[in-house]
């Protein structure tokens, strides 16, 4: 089999792939231009792979640069994303966002053997909806959109991911729409909860951590949990024209328990310290609904576990 995989340098992208990887007869040909510039661990192993081609390059051109025309898989990872750089750039998530889906579908079309153009969406699509309470919760794939009218710059993502399903729903390809709640493991970057409590803990200069938005509430889906649920929905020969929750089938947890857990884990004896201040326009509260999606787990979710070795994985990194 043939991938490609776009942001495939990234958390998500690094993991599909080496999981791709396990079957030497796929090759995989990944698009990145390293906007984030840090390269995890994970990428840096699997880019030495005679069966990967990195491409550095953004989606803008593509059909330029890549003359290749039989992919069986297309996954569509590649995003403006990070609370804070959406927030100081909305118009710029809003147009490359769009544009790079726009430009890839017309890429795709291409394509003589393509089985399934995959597009990662995001939970945010359900935030305003739950919101103002319009929505079941846990909350199923087959909600309506509420968009705010109030113009604020967080919202520019999640936009720009609904216009990106409608677009992928127009194209008249097989496809599949991921909604990832929550993706936590080891080398996941810093802009995320678990590393940023876990670093605060590890500080020497504070006997206090701070948890922001203590009282909201999460379900936190392991990574190799969510790329077991990719992989096995997107290569069912079956499914086309879906969409599907990636999460946790567990209960959600608020900021302040995982916090504990944290401690806990760290043996830490600082004083935690809550904080109910909204923070970037955060959603109280996210669980998705598992149903549709939990018929393809080929394993049960352990967050106790994977929460333990995501943090002392970020102990060792941070003490290094």
């Amino acid at each position: 089999m043939k991938y490609l995989i776009t942001g495939g340098a990234g958390f998500l992208g690094a993991k599909l792939t080496e999981k791709l990887l396990r079957n030497k007869k796929n090759k995989i040909y990944i698009i990145d231009n390293f906007s984030k510039k840090k390269i995890n661990k994970d990428t840096l192993r699997i880019l030495k792979n005679k069966n990967v081609k990195l491409i550095k390059k953004d989606l803008n051109f593509i059909s330029d640069y890549l003359k290749v025309y039989n992919f069986d898989f297309i996954f569509h990872f590649a995003a403006i994303l990070g609370v804070q750089k959406v927030i100081d750039n909305p118009l710029i998530t809003l147009r490359d966002n769009i544009q790079t889906t726009i430009n890839l579908i017309n890429f795709s079309k291409k394509q003589k053997n393509l089985k399934k153009i995959c597009f990662s969406s995001t939970s945010e699509v359900y935030a305003y909806t739950l919101k103002k309470k319009l929505a079941e919760y846990p909350t199923p794939e087959n909600v309506d959109f509420l968009i705010s009218k109030d113009f604020n710059p967080r919202s520019s993502y999640l936009l720009s991911k609904i216009v990106g399903e409608y677009l992928i729903n127009y194209s008249k390809l097989k496809f599949i729409i991921f909604r990832p709640h929550n993706i936590f493991g080891p080398d996941m970057g810093f802009a995320h909860v678990i590393p940023q409590l876990t670093k605060k803990f590890l500080e020497n200069d504070n006997r206090k951590v701070l948890v922001n938005n203590s009282n909201h509430k999460r379900t936190f889906c392991n990574i190799d949990f969510a790329i077991d649920l990719i992989f096995n929905i997107s290569h069912d020969k079956k499914l086309t024209k879906k969409t599907f929750n990636i999460g946790s089938p567990e209960k959600e947890i608020s900021i302040m328990n995982l916090a504990k857990k944290i401690k806990t884990i760290l043996g830490s004896d600082k004083k935690l310290i809550s904080s109910n201040l909204q923070k970037d326009d955060s959603p109280e509260k996210r669980r998705p609904k598992m149903s549709r999606s939990l018929k393809f787990a080929g394993h049960k979710h352990n967050f106790e576990k994977g929460l333990k070795e995501t943090v002392l994985w970020y102990k060792g990194y941070y003490k290094n």
